[in-house]
């Protein structure tokens, strides 16, 4: 009787085998192509629309969008090699010049007013260029400090006026500074804007008007009454 059962259920396994083999797995089958058909149906499409020579072409011109205004901004900063094609290295993702002795890169420009304003003009170029082409780039850029390295001490960063800058050509140099970042928000407005804490405290009419806060004599970004005395643990 036990043998009878077995051989009755090694049949019943035998043919519900045969059965998958002859429908499931051939429907299961015609699945697997039809699936692979439309993956590369889709990517077919994509590969249309990721024209590798559209791409580089729009690089090219974005690269070129921005080395226009770096190159200008420069200028207008009066930098070092600012006379110069001005650009930005993907490869390195760095600041260049293309001079006649070669190309310069920006640590071997020197100087922290130079870093100051080659990275300025860069992130004023960059964000008109996500402006101008609807890119999906928060439109703020804050900045911190950017005079520190024209204020001979701290007592002088401290009152921020521009008398206290030791020589004539930077109280120009920082003016011209605050005048470019002014001249760029006005230019993208609504569409941009700009929050730098600084010391500076320049006496121009458009210069105070941009002043939200102003944190001397004891007012602070973070006001005291926020600290707590006690702390919890």
């Amino acid at each position: 009787m036990l043998i009878a059962t077995q051989a009755f259920t090694r049949g019943r396994i035998s043919a519900y085998l045969g059965q998958i083999n002859t429908t499931t797995d051939s429907g299961h089958l015609q699945r697997l192509e039809s699936d692979v058909a439309v993956a590369q149906r889709l990517v077919q499409g994509l590969e249309e629309q990721l024209d590798t020579e559209a791409i580089d072409d729009r690089l090219t011109h974005g690269l070129s969008y921005l080395s226009g205004k770096m190159t200008s901004h420069a200028r207008t900063l009066r930098l070092e090699h600012g006379d110069r094609l001005v650009r930005l290295d993907l490869k390195k993702l760095t600041i260049v010049a293309d001079t006649p002795e070669g190309i310069t890169e920006l640590l071997r420009i020197g100087s922290g007013k130079n870093h100051v304003g080659y990275h300025v003009a860069t992130y004023l170029a960059l964000h008109q260029y996500f402006v101008a082409n609807t890119r999906p780039v928060p439109r703020f850029l804050m900045l911190d400090q950017l005079t520190q390295p024209y204020y001979p001490s701290d007592m002088a960063k401290q009152r921020g006026r521009l008398e206290d800058i030791a020589l004539d050509e930077d109280r120009v140099t920082v003016t011209r500074l605050f005048e470019l970042m002014h001249q760029v928000v006005n230019e993208l407005a609504p569409d941009f804007q700009m929050i730098v804490s600084d010391h500076a405290d320049l006496p121009h009419d458009w210069y105070q008007a941009s002043i939200r806060y102003n944190w001397r004599g004891g007012e602070k970004l973070i006001p005291t009454t926020w600290l707590d005395d006690n702390p919890t643990p």
